[in-house]
């Protein structure tokens, strides 16, 4: 193996072992992680797209034998590991920044392995192998990247088939027996009435307008829906599926916990909230389900 694999084998290893350090901290450090890990939804795009194209010239030079394909096959892989490299350094940041859940480490380590796959496919391609072996391997190193594409999915838009129609249809379906008021003169919202004296108590000392840590403002509905580093910090529907509650049911002493600091969510507010998130957005006081009137704070004048 020339020094030059060597030296990639090297920073594969290195990278695998980042994956296992523990998120930072120091707020002078989380703005310049933040800085260089917002190139990774850019530059995530270049690999994908390369090794598609690298993946195709491999399928062309199966249907016609005659054709040169090897110098496009080792450009392509090439082009796809390094791509991959530094798209994988951006995300690493983002890691390192703290402000995602533990679902980015298998998505990590998914990338990880793509590029590994990579780095096989370029060592056996230089051994002269056949182009049908070849194939055979370009399938793995698609399946990975597929696989860690799929992850990297459900960090920013959630679980594919918790998005089914009927899946949907099934966590938003309110019923009509049990809501709270005949009085239909208050008239507030769910989130104004109910849900946002819970955050300005758990919440707003970081993620109010002013105090945006991560860029995440939870002050209406559409800044929580719109969310912030992280993606969004809540899915219309799937509240299982919603970085809001996901944190809130991390340990305590988890890093990633939220609140950093008591008072901490109780289990009657982070139900209440689960079910806002399912059912409640947009509606009315007067609908709450009765088990959780006791959220609804009196009007002020």
């Amino acid at each position: 193996m020339n020094v030059l694999k060597e030296g990639k084998l090297w920073l594969l290893l290195l990278l695998g072992a980042a994956t296992q350090l523990t998120p930072l901290s120091s707020e002078t450090s989380l703005q310049w992680l933040l800085f260089v890990g917002k190139f990774h939804p850019m530059l995530v795009h270049f690999p994908l797209g390369l090794w598609v194209a690298t993946a195709l010239v491999l399928w062309v030079g199966l249907r016609s034998p005659a054709l040169v394909i090897e110098p496009w096959l080792r450009g392509g892989t090439k082009a796809s590991f390094w791509s991959g490299f530094f798209t994988f350094l951006t995300g690493l940041m983002l890691y390192f920044s703290g402000t995602y859940g533990e679902e980015i480490v298998p998505h990590m380590l998914a990338a990880w392995v793509f590029l590994v796959s990579l780095f096989v496919f370029d060592v056996v391609l230089e051994k002269g192998v056949g182009m049908k072996k070849m194939g055979w391997l370009a399938l793995v190193v698609t399946g990975m990247m597929g696989y860690a594409g799929h992850l990297g999915g459900v960090i920013t838009h959630g679980d594919l088939f918790e998005s089914l129609p009927w899946e949907v249809q099934a966590t938003t379906e309110t019923s009509e027996e049990g809501t709270v008021l005949e009085n239909h003169q208050d008239d507030r919202s769910v989130f104004t009435a109910a849900v946002y004296p819970i955050l300005d108590d758990k919440c707003l000392l970081c993620h109010a307008d002013r105090r945006a840590r991560a860029e995440l403002t939870m002050t209406t509905e559409a800044a929580i829906l719109k969310g912030g580093v992280s993606g969004a910090a809540m899915i219309a529907g799937q509240a299982e599926a919603s970085m809001l509650i996901q944190r809130i049911q991390l340990p305590e002493d988890d890093p990633l916990h939220m609140p950093l600091t008591e008072p901490f969510v109780t289990p009657d507010e982070e139900a209440f909230l689960i079910w806002w998130i399912n059912e409640g957005l947009n509606k009315k006081i007067y609908e709450i389900p009765v088990q959780f009137a006791s959220f609804i704070q009196p009007m002020t004048e």
